[in-house]
């Protein structure tokens, strides 16, 4: 954790915003990028007066736009025979991928703003917008939204750490895993809860 730090903290000091944007666009497309630790430190360069704290949020936010926006080009326009193809063990049929994606069309606006935000999901949630063919004008509505609270966040956080921004990021890599399974849980729960109820709605009609 403290040699990524350095390295984020050496990479900001030789291109400035422009770091920001690189590793936010990255991350979008779908590559590992150390985001919560260049937004935090970014934040921390906020609190030292380096850096501007609303150009560094717009710049992160372009950055995840640019990239979650090509991400769900690639998957729109050649993502769907690729799916039946290499996912076939998950949907055997057609039938069964118009199923997802019909759930998505449904429930895909929450999905993509709280995927924005929470860590790891960010890099894949524009694929199956794309490979879906969600709406574009809904996906990048929401995306715009998602992108621009998750900077603000970060950054936020780094402003008010301050110095002690190392401390944090460490707290955050400490609990990061065990967040996202909880998230991931009450997901799920929901998604079932969500199934059952439509279940018994259709049987009601009949």
């Amino acid at each position: 954790m403290a040699a990524t730090i350095a390295f984020v903290a050496m990479w900001i000091g030789r291109i400035g915003y422009a770091a920001v944007f690189a590793v936010l666009f990255i991350e979008s497309v779908g590559i590992p990028s150390p985001s919560e630790i260049i937004l935090l430190f970014s934040g921390y360069l906020v609190y030292k007066g380096t850096f501007s704290y609303p150009l560094v949020v717009l710049i992160g936010a372009a950055g995840s736009i640019s990239g979650a926006t090509l991400a769900y080009w690639i998957a729109r326009l050649g993502g769907r025979p690729l799916i039946l193809k290499r996912l076939s063990f998950i949907f055997k049929s057609e039938s069964r991928l118009e199923y997802w994606e019909n759930y998505f069309r449904r429930q895909g606006d929450r999905v993509i703003l709280i995927g924005r935000i929470i860590s790891g999901v960010r890099m894949v949630i524009s694929y199956p917008a794309g490979i879906f063919e969600m709406p574009f004008w809904r996906f990048f509505a929401y995306t715009v939204i998602g992108s621009i609270l998750w900077p603000l966040i970060a950054v936020t956080a780094g402003v008010i750490l301050g110095p002690h921004v190392k401390t944090g990021l460490e707290a955050i890599h400490q609990y990061e895993i065990p967040a996202v399974i909880v998230i991931g849980a009450l997901i799920v729960t929901w998604w079932l809860w969500d199934r059952r109820r439509k279940k018994k709605r259709y049987a009601a009609g009949k």
